[in-house]
């Protein structure tokens, strides 16, 4: 890129992004930072109750040939006991983790930048936010993405969040921004978002192993 054409990417945005902030937003937001850590915890807790059983096989049974109701839904037998009662804590942290901790994110996003009216311009080397005033975030501190349903979501720390919505687009589209954001990921970003999944991954070797040993 010759000096002109640098000079004419800081000048004008190639996409820009409009919305209002809410506490919905930032609770939806919530539920793209759970993800690993859901996963860790439902095999961290499936893996815990498995291994309290010494006869999954006969425990399954036992459960399926309940003679009433009222055992099947008091979750017992081995289904119950390893599998059930982890997804429903999980479910229940899912459900209730990101709207108690929406209500801190907003408060953190105005702490960043004052105004709950949002404007969005990602220029070739950083994203410009503007409320009550703006602020630069470089693309070099960016460590990973996020997505839910409605929010394309840059992390450059834990506390400098960007919430982009989907339907907020003037110029541009969500498509077109991914790809210009994974050009100008860094390595470190790259590594960073690969490092954060060795966790659950290992843990997961970790209880297919344990599984193995155990019917070997």
């Amino acid at each position: 890129m010759d000096k002109k054409s640098s000079i004419m990417s800081n000048k004008y945005s190639f996409f820009t992004n409009e919305y209002l902030l809410t506490e919905e937003i930032c609770a939806e937001a919530e539920i793209s930072r759970i993800d690993v850590g859901l996963v860790i915890a439902w095999l961290l807790l499936t893996f815990m109750f498995f291994m309290m059983m010494p006869s999954i096989p006969s425990m399954i049974y036992d459960y399926f040939s309940s003679p009433s109701p009222g055992t099947i839904l008091s979750l017992s037998g081995g289904v119950g006991i390893t599998i059930l009662p982890s997804f429903v804590i999980i479910l229940l942290i899912a459900k209730t983790f990101p709207r108690k901790a929406g209500a801190k994110r907003f408060q953190e996003q105005l702490q960043l930048v004052p105004g709950e009216k949002r404007n969005l311009s990602f220029y070739d080397a950083y994203v410009e936010i503007t409320g009550k005033f703006k602020k630069k975030l470089p693309y070099t501190e960016l460590k990973r993405m996020g997505e839910t349903r409605n929010l394309y979501i840059l992390y450059f720390t834990e506390k400098r969040i960007l919430l982009i919505p989907k339907a907020g687009f003037h110029k541009g589209t969500l498509t077109e921004l991914k790809s210009f954001i994974r050009k100008r990921r860094t390595i470190r970003s790259k590594l960073y978002g690969f490092i954060r999944w060795l966790p659950a991954l290992c843990f997961l070797l970790l209880c297919c192993y344990a599984i193995w040993e155990q019917y070997a």
